[in-house]
């Protein structure tokens, strides 16, 4: 009987902790970012306690991911790079979101996430 309670447990556990996996190495400073706006969009989304971790992974995810088009593109090519990772993030916020909340997400993005202009 302990050695069903022992697997049982164990394997509660592991299902648990695999729920959330935690990104891999990220800064500090990302972190923050991504919490900082999570915390804007939930403002407007009103998020449930299950879709926070998981809004704020996607968005930092492509924090990181835009932060490496900045810093190996220039120009046009930056900002069609840009608009592919929005296209890409929005996607992802939509199997996340439910369906009013997304159309609101698309509504606000672009006061929350500009991209910049090429001139």
């Amino acid at each position: 009987m302990r050695y069903i309670l022992t697997f049982l447990l164990l394997i509660t556990t592991t299902f648990t902790y695999a729920q959330f996996p935690q990104s891999g190495s990220t800064s500090d400073r990302v972190e923050a970012m991504a919490r900082n706006l999570t915390d804007s969009y939930n403002k407007e989304l009103v998020l449930t306690g299950v879709q926070i971790p998981l809004f704020t992974e996607v968005v930092e995810k492509y924090i990181i991911e835009s932060e490496k088009a900045i810093e190996t593109l220039e120009g046009r090519a930056e900002l069609d790079a840009l608009v592919q990772l929005q296209a890409k993030e929005s996607l992802e916020m939509s199997e996340l979101l439910t369906q009013p909340q997304y159309r609101r997400y698309q509504d606000v993005k672009y006061k929350l996430q500009p991209l910049k202009t090429v001139e």
